[in-house]
């Protein structure tokens, strides 16, 4: 099971891909902050995807203590999806968190947390064979646009695929 913060899950919505990543991994766990974030243009394709995969129990909504996530907000950089994701972490339950945001990517490899980012999942769904080379090479540059990758990122990812 993974846990995830509100920008790994719409940037999979917005290019396609959260369903087919539902569909080779176990469900995913987010914080009800993380919900509210995800859920907030309410009319828009991704929160919509996102609200049916929650009603589907695909993604499950869980509370976090706030006085947790409070005090990570206080000691580092992160915004309160980021922070309720990070204290929503397991390691005995959780694999890894879904983020593509780099302050809690940070924080992750200080606290030796496992993570991984959308470019990563496009790369695992085209190892599942869930992709073809072309569509791949199509997410990641899709991803490339609607995110904030670098270029190097993004041609490492890219170096994966070929």
């Amino acid at each position: 099971m993974f846990t995830s913060n509100t920008s790994t899950l719409v940037l999979l919505a917005k290019v396609g891909c959260l369903d087919f990543f539902l569909k080779i991994s176990p469900f995913i766990e987010i914080p009800l902050q993380v919900e509210k974030e995800a859920l907030f243009e309410e009319d828009s394709y991704y929160a919509r995807l996102i609200y049916r995969l929650i009603q589907e129990g695909k993604i499950k909504v869980v509370q976090v203590d706030e006085t947790k996530i409070k005090k990570i907000m206080s000691q580092f950089r992160l915004n309160v999806g980021e922070a309720a994701a990070y204290v929503l972490f397991d390691k005995k339950k959780h694999k890894a968190i879904l983020t593509d945001d780099g302050e809690l990517i940070k924080l992750c490899k200080l606290e030796n947390i496992p993570f991984i980012c959308a470019m990563a999942i496009i790369i695992r769904l085209f190892e599942k064979e869930r992709l073809t080379k072309e569509e791949t090479l199509n997410k990641l540059e899709e991803l490339y646009k609607i995110g904030r990758y670098s270029e190097k990122l993004y041609e490492h990812f890219k170096l994966e695929v070929k």
